[in-house]
């Protein structure tokens, strides 16, 4: 009877214990698991992180979120021109695309926006930079942007509706038609955003400036507010559809008096110099903050 006790409290034990092997993996098991839950995240880490990946994840992020706040900014632009929805649209919009490339945007300067209407002047190293600047821009600010972009659906539609103003660089009186509106949107009390280089910098490298901004702002007589774009062009240069996750700040200076500056030529340097000196060493050309003369 003992011997049968035993042998029966042997297997309950024996079973226990492998119950128990089953409950509670051994050490070794749990380094394996550790390791493959390490190895996995580490394997997204490198997917999330893949040019690649960010740039299809940037483009699906483009086409989905544009039909959403592009076609209420038709409809409402359409209806009541002078409607805030446009900022209200686009900065959610921006805020998407910038998080689907990955660019982590600082703002700085904010407090340096005028109370009333006046000349944003951006440089412009990537297509991120338009989004990056909608998060800063006041509610009456307007672009004033490159032909081809209004000929996008959608995107362009709603830049249409919204009363920003194309303009086409290849032709001199048409660009000059384009400033002159601009002109009198500002005049009516609306902001507008320019790019003195006149395009996006294929090197990432601050250009030579173009007049026809500045002779803006000196025959409206509304200040210029230098804006520096840093970092865009590492995340997405241009003709490339690979988007680099990184750092891209948006630094607004001081603003500037057209009547302090007697001729559009001095403005202009003005303006290039203070986005020069916010932008690091490699956005730069040697002298480049001296360059400020360009075609209008």
């Amino acid at each position: 009877m003992r011997k049968s006790a035993d042998a029966v409290s042997g297997k309950r034990r024996m079973a226990a214990a492998k119950a128990a092997s089953y409950a509670a993996p051994s050490a070794i098991e749990r380094a394996v698991q550790d390791q493959s839950v390490a190895a996995g995240r580490m394997a997204a880490r490198v997917i999330l992180q893949s040019p690649m990946f960010r740039g299809v994840l940037t483009i699906l992020a483009f086409l989905v979120a544009t039909p959403v706040f592009g076609l209420p900014i038709v409809v409402v632009g359409l209806l009541r021109p002078r409607s805030d929805i446009f900022l209200r649209c686009a900065r959610p919009w921006s805020r998407i695309l910038l998080a689907a490339a990955g660019a982590r945007t600082t703002l700085e300067g904010i407090e340096h926006v005028p109370a009333g209407p006046c000349l944003f002047a951006a440089n412009h190293q990537s297509l991120l930079d338009i989004p990056a600047l909608f998060l800063v821009l006041p509610g009456s600010a307007r672009f004033l942007a490159k032909e081809s972009l209004f000929r996008i659906p959608v995107l362009g539609w709603a830049m249409t509706a919204s009363g920003c103003i194309p303009i086409d660089r290849s032709n001199r009186a048409r660009a000059m038609r384009s400033l002159r509106e601009a002109a009198a949107r500002v005049r009516a009390g609306r902001s507008v955003v320019f790019f003195p280089e006149g395009t996006r910098s294929r090197d990432g490298k601050l250009a030579p400036f173009k007049k026809g901004g500045f002779h803006l702002a000196a025959e409206a007589q509304v200040p210029v507010v230098p804006v520096a774009v840093s970092g865009s062009h590492r995340i997405l240069r241009p003709g490339s559809l690979h988007v680099r996750p990184g750092p891209l700040r948006v630094r607004l200076a001081p603003p500037l008096d057209p009547a302090q500056h007697g001729t559009a030529e001095s403005l202009s340097a003005a303006t290039r110099t203070a986005i020069a000196t916010a932008l690091s060493p490699d956005e730069l050309l040697p002298g480049s903050a001296l360059l400020s003369a360009g075609s209008p």
